[in-house]
């Protein structure tokens, strides 16, 4: 996957902590002089060993992730704002501790549990979404499955693996459907 640097920017530092991704920020390319210019693709990737689910929407992440092992799945949930806007909530990433395995959540009462719990590392906001309906967004979904892992999907897929046997732990938001 080839990603479209607009601007000469790159908004997040992605630091390689025992051979661990970790995302500070919301990061992507900007371009100013557009209205959309804040978007960004969120791309999920396989990690390493094929162990769980991984997020990103920064360029330099998604790069260094490639060396770490991590394929890209060839799914694209949709756009992020990698910038705060109203209307919208940040999507954090958690790793859990013990494997490989990461998590999307919109809940700050589920990140401070689960990074409380010992067993997940809170790593930053990947993005924000919107959580109000409109004719550019569709609606994700996060389902989950023992040993699997973690995804984000959009409503009709998301019920595909509900059929499958995934769980659907529940509505996250809006994502845009284009930059």
């Amino acid at each position: 996957m080839k990603w479209k640097v607009i601007a000469a920017g790159v908004t997040t530092a992605a630091l390689a902590v025992g051979g661990v991704l970790v995302a500070n920020s919301a990061g992507a390319a900007q371009n100013t002089a557009t209205a959309t210019s804040y978007r960004t693709q969120l791309i999920e990737m396989r990690t390493s060993g094929s162990k769980g689910y991984f997020y990103t929407a920064s360029q330099a992440e998604y790069l260094s992730s490639q060396k770490l092992g991590f394929k890209f799945t060839g799914q694209v949930p949709g756009y992020v704002a990698n910038t705060a806007i109203r209307g919208t909530v940040p999507v954090y990433r958690l790793r859990m501790k013990s494997g490989s395995s990461y998590l999307l959540s919109i809940s700050t009462a589920e990140r401070i549990k689960l990074a409380a719990s010992g067993q997940w590392v809170y790593e930053g906001v990947v993005g924000r979404i919107p959580v109000a309906a409109a004719s550019d967004r569709v609606a994700v979904y996060r389902v989950s499955k023992n040993g699997l892992g973690w995804r984000v999907l959009r409503s009709a897929t998301a019920a595909s693996y509900v059929k499958a046997g995934w769980h659907m732990d529940g509505f996250m938001g809006y994502v845009w459907t284009h930059k």
